[in-house]
């Protein structure tokens, strides 16, 4: 009816426009290919072939992990890491993870996959959180000669894995504190304060050294092998 309409009338042009409106999507070329706008599909790219092109998702932020224990490297492939270093695990490959270490220097090698485990991300970017680590080796680490009363980190509890541990030093012995959960998910050692976040937590104990009984001065500093 409409190719009808327009070869008999064609003066009416613009009526038969605005009751078949011709519709054309602009189309540019890509690669060889002519690539076809189409609004309707905003999240697709069809070209002529048929293709259908999802653009990219964003990439993941980098996951980072602990070393658990200290590993030594008995070939070139391996890498040597110590108790709490931080790392980058680039795949899977059988029994080790193919990491990179992100403290001290840049290096990367084999570990083997039970020696490492994911920090949470939330908390990462504090230099006092040691993740996965048991209250034995966090007293190791405390006890270390480059560490002095005052030091502390903060671990995952060995008891209850959705709350933690504070692990502090103070006239050469290590305290350990429990952090506990509250039913809407505050943080605190004392049902009488609780606090939004695990790092509003340590500030307030870091500035009150008293409400704790111990100083919380520094961050523990990692073993290291010369």
């Amino acid at each position: 009816m409409e190719n009808c309409c327009r070869s008999c009338c064609p003066c009416l042009k613009r009526l038969w426009n605005w009751i078949w409106p011709d519709v054309r999507y602009p189309s540019v070329p890509n690669n060889n290919h002519l690539v076809i706008a189409n609004p309707a599909h905003a999240t697709e790219i069809r070209t002529v072939s048929g293709d259908v092109r999802v653009p990219s998702p964003q990439k993941r932020p980098v996951q980072l992990y602990a070393a658990l224990y200290d590993f030594e490297a008995r070939s070139d492939e391996e890498l040597t890491v110590r108790e709490g270093d931080k790392l980058s695990v680039i795949e899977k490959r059988g029994e080790y993870v193919l990491a990179t270490r992100l403290t001290g220097s840049l290096q990367s090698g084999l570990i083997p996959a039970n020696y490492v485990a994911l920090l949470q991300d939330e908390f990462a970017k504090h230099k006092w959180y040691y993740g996965n680590i048991n209250r034995g080796k966090a007293e190791k680490l405390l006890l270390a000669s480059q560490n002095k009363d005052g030091a502390f980190l903060v671990r995952i509890s060995e008891s209850h894995s959705d709350e933690y541990t504070i692990s502090a030093r103070s006239e050469g012995k290590v305290f350990h504190f429990r952090i506990q959960r509250s039913v809407i998910g505050a943080y605190f050692v004392s049902d009488k304060l609780s606090f939004a976040t695990l790092g509003e937590l340590i500030s307030y104990y870091q500035r009150n050294p008293r409400s704790l009984g111990v100083n919380l001065v520094d961050p523990c500093i990692q073993q290291r092998r010369l």
